[in-house]
């Protein structure tokens, strides 16, 4: 998976973020920013990216995701 495709697919469900990729291959780190999380708790701001790429995950396709989430 490339960091493009991991950005875009992010930016379908918070199209007001922005997001940052670092890594390649199947194994990535997202920064993620949006205004979608304001008044989030973290882990419920991890489960919104984490379920975008839950079927990618399942598969193998992306073998591990650290994720870290920010507001604007």
């Amino acid at each position: 998976m490339s960091p493009e495709t991991i950005r875009q697919r992010i930016q379908a469900v918070l199209p007001d973020s922005t997001v940052e990729t670092i890594g390649a291959d199947c194994n990535f780190t997202v920064i993620v920013t949006s205004a979608e999380f304001e008044g989030k708790p973290q882990i419920k701001r991890h489960r919104i990216v984490n379920d975008i790429f839950k079927a990618d995950i399942e598969s193998g396709a992306l073998h591990a995701l650290s994720i870290k989430t920010l507001t604007p």
